[in-house]
């Protein structure tokens, strides 16, 4: 996504379960007993430039503890209870926060034994057999990459400063009220790389602007949303802030599971009949087709294969099928082909690239394409604000895409962005939630 730092997240079926068993931790923040941390001194430090501890606030409190080694790597963190009695907050709160810690990976629920601090040191780094490792002996030296972040290395960036002085040479509808969501020429020039071939197309501020207004035209309170096993944990802030349900199918490293996926549909149906007059419905299917965030997994065609004959079988002939939303987060530098369900079922799919992490942040662009009606209910949700994406930006794109060396740049980003380490953690993740999830 767009915008990677750790957010607030509820209890979902991605969220790891905390108890509020008595918990001690280690120094450097000490209570009388020297294993323990000091509640008081904790909450005094999240409270020190708000008023009231929201879930985000100890999120990013903690975060900075653990950074700067306030909180040490094996230190038991409060009980919810203990931390949400000093702070004068709820219970659901300090867990919201905690299970955000969790997916992020600063600590770990170790069950009744307590919740820990787990180690941020540069000299380690993520493996298979737990969640930190030593780092390899033949590379003590090696950079570490922060996973969670999601920040594309500046200097792999094209230079964005040339094309700048290129604005307006162009018979564009830039600085108007009136003209399309999309420039005609950059919509062609984004049609020769896309997956399929897409009714419609339009832009929107970045992947997780798209997939807001989508959320907004297809998702009701009550519904469920279908998601990959793990998931990136804004995305399930956007689920729960729409009033939905996230419900979690297991992955591997070609994305979400087709024997799992047919379980969860089995179930949820049968739930949803069994309720008078019809329980709660699956609106959406949100997947992320390559480089999915966290664990770097990306479809193969097989996998597509296979997971559009399980939606087939369920829904015949399309009908009555949930809306799939592919995010395309990483876009062009991710290390696979891009690839869509659009392939199979072109008529239940919105696909949504992005640009920032190839491009650009602050371009805050992303093209998104679907079915004709799907497209104007997402722009009609657009309208009610900001109306269209800054054609200006668009004109930006259209010139860095059709420029060769800006093109050569990002295809080449790929090849420097490998990181062993790095496919290694993925690869295990993918397998320990998908293990946990079945």
């Amino acid at each position: 996504m767009d915008t990677p730092s750790p957010s607030t997240a509820s209890t979902t079926a991605h969220a790891v379960g905390y108890n509020d068993e008595p918990s001690i931790t280690a120094a450097p923040l000490r209570s009388t007993d020297d294993l323990a941390v000091d509640t008081g001194q904790l909450s005094s430090l999240i409270l020190t430039t708000e008023a009231t501890a929201t879930p985000q606030r100890i999120v990013e409190s903690v975060t900075s503890l653990t950074s700067s080694g306030i909180l040490a790597e094996g230190q038991r963190m409060p009980t919810v209870r203990d931390l949400a009695r000093l702070l004068r907050t709820s219970p659901a709160t300090v867990s919201s926060a905690y299970h955000a810690l969790a997916r992020s990976g600063i600590l770990r629920s170790r069950g009744r034994a307590g919740t820990f601090v787990l180690r941020q040191s540069r000299t380690h780094r993520y493996d298979a057999g737990d969640l930190l490792a030593e780092a390899p002996a033949t590379a003590p030296d090696r950079p570490i990459i922060d996973l969670s972040k999601g920040t594309p290395d500046l200097s792999l960036l094209p230079d964005i400063r040339p094309f700048l002085g290129k604005l307006g040479t162009r018979k564009a509808f830039v600085n108007s009220y009136d003209g399309p969501t999309i420039l005609p020429m950059l919509e062609q020039i984004l049609r020769r790389n896309w997956p399929y071939e897409p009714e419609a197309m339009t832009m929107a501020s970045g992947a997780g602007d798209g997939l807001a207004h989508t959320m907004n035209a297809f998702v009701q309170p009550g519904d469920f949303v279908i998601t990959e096993a793990p998931e990136y944990p804004l995305i399930l802030d956007m689920i729960e802030a729409h009033g939905a349900m996230a419900f979690g199918v297991p992955m591997d490293g070609f994305g979400m599971l087709p024997d799992a996926l047919d379980r969860a549909l089995t179930m949820l149906e049968s739930q949803r009949l069994a309720v008078p007059h019809g329980g709660h419905q699956v609106s959406m299917i949100l997947l992320q087709p390559r480089a999915q965030n966290p664990t770097g997994a990306s479809f193969s065609p097989q996998r597509i294969d296979a997971l559009a004959d399980v939606l087939l079988a369920h829904y015949p002939n399309g009908v009555g099928m949930p809306l799939i939303v592919e995010d395309d987060h990483s876009g062009d530098v991710a290390n696979a082909y891009t690839t869509s369900l659009a392939q199979r079922l072109p008529q239940h799919v919105v696909h949504i690239r992005s640009f920032s992490k190839s491009h650009g942040p602050d371009l805050r662009l992303a093209a998104l394409s679907g079915p004709e009606d799907a497209v104007e209910a997402i722009i009609a949700q657009r309208r009610l604000g900001s109306g269209w994406v800054s054609r200006f930006l668009q004109e930006i794109l259209y010139e860095m895409l059709a420029d060769k060396e800006a093109f050569h740049t990002v295809t080449n980003a790929p090849a420097y962005l490998r990181h062993p380490a790095k496919d290694d953690a993925r690869a295990a993740a993918a397998s320990k939630f998908g293990r946990a999830y079945r």
